[in-house]
């Protein structure tokens, strides 16, 4: 017998399903990164460093053990060579004896704070190069020659290694000039020492004579070295009186004995002395880089 199929089941009006509320969400607060305070203006960059001890002068001035020789010019004026020493702490001195516009040499000191963006200018403009070398002078330790230093309780390996490694660190210099060393001048040992380097490397050394027992000019003639000594501080006493009567001090030097040879140092009365007596110089001197003054001791 045939199955009754079920009635079909009432059919309910389907409600909408129940909505709840969604329960709150916790909310959590945006990030809060600190805010960098805006950046500060960019600083130029510095042009002075703390300056060494630029030199210890002679308490007189130290005379010449025999009259200097007489050396006729080749042209029609005396040649005069300045050298502008302790450079390399003070950029903007720099520019300003650049802005003479005439020959002069620098004498760098190694390792100097702005050594490198200076020997950069100077070589971009065609100047000459020295080594300003420190060296232990009588009043070590009270007064510090300053970084690269030769001092004579070094060893003379020592003392070689050094030296190397100042001139290492300004490949472009021509010469070499004593930076203090009233010590070592006097020693014959110690410049036998540094003479058989400057020597091997075609170098010419000027003597700051900072004492008067230096035996630098002997030691120059023992190793056939290019050798020229200073006749005139400019600028030791850095009063401008002073400063004029030194120049023309250096002038009548030159017409004696057909040249000279004077040291300045990267003072601000210095440049403004040297711009006011520039036209009577340029009347009076040839200006010429060291090398132009050096020669072999005894030599023609």
């Amino acid at each position: 017998m045939a199955r009754r199929s079920a009635p079909p089941a009432a059919t309910r009006a389907r409600r909408p399903p129940e909505t709840r509320p969604a329960p709150p969400v916790a909310r959590t607060a945006p990030e809060t990164r600190p805010v960098p305070p805006p950046a500060a203006p960019t600083a130029p960059a510095p042009k002075t460093a703390s300056a060494p001890v630029y030199e210890v002068f002679p308490p007189q001035e130290i005379e010449r053990p025999q009259p200097k020789p007489v050396v006729p010019p080749p042209g029609p004026l005396p040649r005069v060579a300045i050298i502008i020493d302790d450079i390399g702490y003070d950029r903007e001195l720099v520019r300003r004896f650049l802005a003479l516009d005439v020959e002069l040499t620098f004498a760098v000191l190694p390792f100097s704070p702005f050594q490198q963006s200076i020997t950069a200018d100077l070589r971009r403009e065609g100047y000459e190069l020295m080594l300003h070398l420190p060296m232990e002078p009588v009043e070590y330790p009270r007064i510090d020659p300053g970084p690269g230093a030769l001092l004579d309780r070094m060893e003379p390996d020592e003392l070689i290694v050094q030296l190397q490694r100042n001139l290492d660190s300004l490949p472009e210099v021509r010469g070499v000039n004593n930076h203090m060393g009233s010590r070592l001048t006097a020693h014959s040992s110690r410049m036998y020492q540094i003479f058989s380097v400057l020597k091997k490397r075609g170098l010419y050394f000027v003597d700051s004579r900072s004492t008067a027992d230096t035996v630098c000019e002997p030691s120059a003639r023992l190793f056939q070295l290019p050798f020229a000594e200073r006749d005139v501080f400019l600028d030791h006493v850095v009063e401008a009186e002073f400063i004029r009567a030194q120049f023309r001090r250096l002038v009548k030097e030159a017409q004696r004995s057909g040249e000279a040879v004077a040291i300045a140092h990267p003072h601000d009365l210095t440049v403004r002395i040297f711009a006011e007596q520039l036209p009577r110089l340029r009347g009076a001197v040839q200006l010429v880089p060291a090398s132009a003054i050096v020669r072999i001791p005894g030599g023609s």
